[in-house]
């Protein structure tokens, strides 16, 4: 699909390069994927290899000795770059590493690929850091890690500890002292753990009113010759939900004491040496235990690894910088060209792979599953999950923080943060809360993936994101989320479903569901009928918050009632003076409020000029067998649309509904080539060209097809259809050009107008003999082959042909005793004689009646009678009088008639005989 979407201003108001839709596509990602590695690769240079001496450097390979191990691979990757080595390889073995204070276990040079053998692990000691990193990658370019397998500590990361109290305080100076009204805690040791006392949490204590309690912070000892400082302002979290830091840096302050004031609420020595407090780290859900984390770097490639059980990710990139300066920020800090293939990434807590703010990345060949479970990939708690627990986020989370980025969506230049993103051929399956999310990407390309396993979060990107394109991926019992102006070219869906989620412009073609559902709704920007309109302001109001703000652009429809006077469906205008339920309109920005006149007549509409941005295409959705026939919102196809087009959609043994939201007034959904095969279906607020209906199972209770409602503004439009072995349940609709097979044509009392014209029914039945609605259903020009009609008077038959007799319709052996007729209306004679004649012909128009009034008679309401050459029906039931009343002759006229009211309904219709038979 090739098309300009939108042109785009920058800040200066200078209108920006038109990107289409076809731009963002990556057509050929192996291709492109080649040359991009080619250039990381020039930029580390031809290999020049060392493999790391192990004895040399006092690195263990038996999962022993993580402090020396882990300080020999680093002081190794140091030398070897500046011996001009460029490709570093560590051999087979298990290596127990440690992160440093930092919280980080590897450092990773710039210019140079860190390749581990096939058999080589790296196994991360059990820490209690929130946030870590296995290999940092931070601030480097033209980098490379590729092989082994990489083990965080899920197993082993300690989230919290407990501490033990005595009775006594701690005096100002830093000295103990044996105060019975204080307790305080054993000596908590900083180097222990230094990640989860960085910023630590005391929890409140069972027993104890007091809500602060102080701490005392010493080097290396306790002692007032070692005391550094204290505060006596902690508050108990959950409480406080915030930490407590230290008073300098881990060499200068490592040792800790609690104290807490118990006067209030006493306890006895037992009570004390049964207390084991909680202490954890604010940041407690310690959700950023990376594999790898790769921080404002460029040209950076992952390969052929397996990481797993991280606390966090497996891989994270993102941006490693902070200024209070916004200006300071540069491009190159927001990282570009990340290639991550060919990778087996799982049972980490919280995601596969987060994408938080680099450019141009490429995540191909990759298999993401069991994210948020642990090994056995059923169990699911906090020690192997935490939110999200997805297969791939993207969210840098910029608009949180102080970087100037780039919003499309916002019209607004900036650096770019997650735009051209390429996720192809990989493998996501079995994450325990979602497979793919994108919170703020642009230019984002998913082309070739197989998503598996039901989850809550599906695959989905946030609505504001542009340029989204889900191309030739495939489904399987997981959802697709399409919201925004996202595109989806070619999809397989299995036991799976695509879901429609404030739509703003998708495109959706080539999709097959099987055993799934197609459903959700395209509403944005559709407003409807104001509840009010003030003539004297001119402001528009109704009865729920509209979400515009000033200056937002919308248009006036009347495809019913009329736009008041003053407005114009042919302008664009501008919402100005805005409350969150009404607005006025300008035809220039911020302009003057438009006056009008007059307030219209009910039934126009007001919305977004471009809503109705929803396009489907070429979707079939199918199951091998539906055990009974009834209608089904659980599969098949079922949207609530406004104004949207859809073209070539198969349902088969399912349902389908097309509706739009209650009192809809605004432009009918245009529906092209629609196929159903054993389904129900439901349609409103359409128009429809080549429908078709088939069905050999037994027809379903209450009909298989409805066309239209009781509401006129529920009218379908229907051009060419075939309805095969189906119950046709007309509501509002007209249908012509329809062909009926072995079908049954039905309505509902209802008086909406329904019409079928210029169409053929064989071996069909015409079911409408209940109506009693006048015109309530108009049957024109149609031709009967072994039909059987069976109506009311109500209904209206026009020119219609029995193939079998070759004789029209309005055939009777008698002048019409019911019904309306026209002047000049012919009624022909079934069963004429010689000396008779051939019918007879309509005179006077009217209604046909041949009951006269009559004294001390019972009527039923709806009973009609004819009088002084009028006809009046009864409107309420009752015995009449003895003496006729004066009945009146104006139109609509009432006159009660003892316990009878009769009201005029028009003139009485005269039939004349013509066409004189010979004996």
């Amino acid at each position: 699909m090739i098309g300009k979407i939108k042109k785009l201003k920058n800040n200066n108001q200078e209108y920006m390069y038109p990107i289409t839709v076809a731009e963002a596509v990556f057509t050929d990602p192996e291709k492109t994927l080649t040359a991009k590695l080619s250039e990381l690769e020039a930029g580390i240079g031809s290999p020049v290899s060392y493999a790391i001496e192990l004895d040399r450097w006092g690195i263990q390979n038996n999962g022993t000795d993580a402090e020396t191990t882990t300080r020999g691979i680093n002081d190794a990757l140091v030398w070897a770059k500046s011996a001009g080595y460029n490709h570093v390889v560590l051999r087979g073995g298990t290596y127990l590493i440690q992160v440093d204070p930092n919280g980080t276990a590897i450092y990773m040079p710039s210019g140079m690929h860190f390749e581990m053998h096939h058999d080589c692990i790296l196994q991360l000691a059990g820490n209690s850091f929130p946030n870590y990193r296995m290999i940092e990658m931070k601030g480097i370019r033209y980098a490379k890690v590729s092989g082994g397998k990489m083990i965080g500590d899920k197993a082993f990361h300690q989230y919290e500890m407990a501490v033990k109290f005595v009775r006594g305080g701690v005096n100002a100076d830093g000295s103990l002292n044996d105060n019975p009204q204080f307790i305080r805690s054993q000596v908590i040791d900083r180097y222990a753990n230094t990640g989860l006392l960085s910023t630590f949490r005391l929890w409140s204590i069972n027993g104890i009113t007091n809500t602060t309690y102080s701490f005392y912070q010493y080097k290396d000892t306790v002692s007032k010759e070692s005391f550094v400082n204290f505060r006596d302002n902690g508050g108990f979290a959950p409480a406080v939900p915030s930490g407590r830091g230290w008073f300098d840096t881990i060499d200068k302050a490592n040792k800790m004491i609690f104290t807490i004031d118990i006067t209030s609420s006493p306890l006895t020595d037992a009570q004390i040496a049964g207390i084991s407090a909680k202490v954890d780290n604010a940041y407690y859900t310690h959700e950023s235990g990376l594999g790898i984390g790769i921080l404002s770097s460029n040209y950076i490639e992952i390969a052929d690894m397996e990481i797993l059980d991280c606390t966090g990710d497996a891989i994270l990139t993102g941006i490693g910088v902070y200024y209070d300066d916004p200006s300071q920020y540069t491009q190159e800090e927001m990282g570009q060209h990340i290639y991550i293939h060919g990778c087996d990434l799982h049972h980490c807590r919280r995601q596969g792979i987060s994408l938080c703010g680099s450019n141009d990345v490429y995540v191909f060949n990759n298999t993401i599953h069991h994210i948020g479970y642990m090994e056995d990939s059923l169990t699911s708690d906090f020690r192997n999950g935490t939110a999200p627990m997805f297969g791939i986020d993207v969210e840098s989370m910029v608009s949180e923080g102080n970087i100037p980025y780039k919003s499309i969506y916002l019209n607004r230049d900036g650096l770019e943060t997650n735009y051209r993103i390429a996720i192809c051929n990989n493998y996501i399956h079995h994450n325990a809360k979602g497979h793919f999310v994108n919170a703020d990407g642009t230019l984002v390309t998913l082309q070739n993936n197989t998503f598996e396993g039901y989850n809550v979060g599906g695959i989905s990107s946030y609505p504001n994101q542009w340029y989204i394109q889900y191309i030739h991926n495939t489904f399987i019992g997981c959802q697709l989320v399409v919201s925004g102006n996202n595109v989806v070219n070619g999809a397989i869906f299995n036991s799976a479903n695509l879901n429609l989620s404030n739509v703003q412009g998708a495109f959706i073609e080539n999709v097959q569901i099987k055993d799934g559902l197609f459903n959700g709704s395209s509403i944005y920007g559709y407003f409807g009928a104001p509840a009010a309109v003030d003539v004297a302001s001119g402001t528009f109001t109704y009865s729920a918050a509209h979400g515009m703000g000033n200056g937002a652009q919308i248009s006036f429809e009347q495809w019913y009632g009329k736009v008041p006077s003053g407005i114009s469906v042919d302008k664009l205008y501008y919402t100005v003076n805005i409350t969150s339920t009404g607005f006025q309109v300008s035809e220039t920005k911020g302009g003057t409020p438009v006056v009008i006149t007059d307030a219209g007549v009910t039934g126009f509409s007001i919305g977004r000029y471009n809503y109705g941005r929803c396009y489907i295409s070429n979707v079939t959705v199918e199951r091998d067998w539906k055990d009974n026939n009834s209608y089904d919102a659980g599969s098949g196809f079922h949207l609530l649309m406004t104004g949207g087009v859809l073209n070539n959609i198969m349902v088969k043994n399912s349902s389908l509904s097309v509706k739009p939201p209650a009192a809809y007034v605004g432009r009918p959904n245009v529906l092209e080539s629609i196929t159903l095969i054993e389904s129900t279906a439901n349609f409103e607020s359409s128009s429809i060209s080549n429908l078709k209906a088939m069905r050999i199972k037994t027809r379903a209770a209450g009909g298989d097809i409805n066309l239209g409602a009781s509401s006129v503004y529920s009218r379908v439009n229907v051009d060419s259809g075939l309805f095969q072995g189906v119950q046709v349940n007309l509501g509002a609709a007209y249908l012509s050009n329809g062909t009926f097979l072995n079908a049954i044509i039905y309505k509902a009392e209802s008086p909406t107008l329904s019409t079928v014209a210029h169409s053929y029914m064989e071996n069909s039945s015409i079911s409408l003999r209940w109506l009693t609605y006048e015109k309530s259903v108009i049957l024109v020009k149609n031709i009967f082959n072994q039909t059987a009609v069976d109506v009311s008077t109500a209904v209206q038959l026009i020119e219609n042909i029995d193939l079998n007799t070759r004789l029209t319709d309005n055939r009777m052996s008698a002048p019409p005793t019911s019904g309306t007729w026209a002047l000049g209306q012919i009624i022909y004679n079934t069963a004429p004689v010689p000396g008779g004649y051939a019918g007879w012909i309509c005179t006077t128009g009217g209604y046909a009646s041949t009951l006269a009034w009559a004294a001390s008679k019972s009527y039923d309401k709806g009973n009609r009678i004819n009088a002084m050459g009028h006809v009046y029906e009864a409107m309420t039931a009752g015995i009449s009088g003895t003496a006729s009343p004066a009945f009146p002759t104006a139109s609509g006229a009432s006159v009660t008639d003892n316990s009878i009211t009769w009201k005029e309904l028009g003139l009485l219709a005269v039939f004349k005989a013509f066409g004189p038979i010979s004996s």
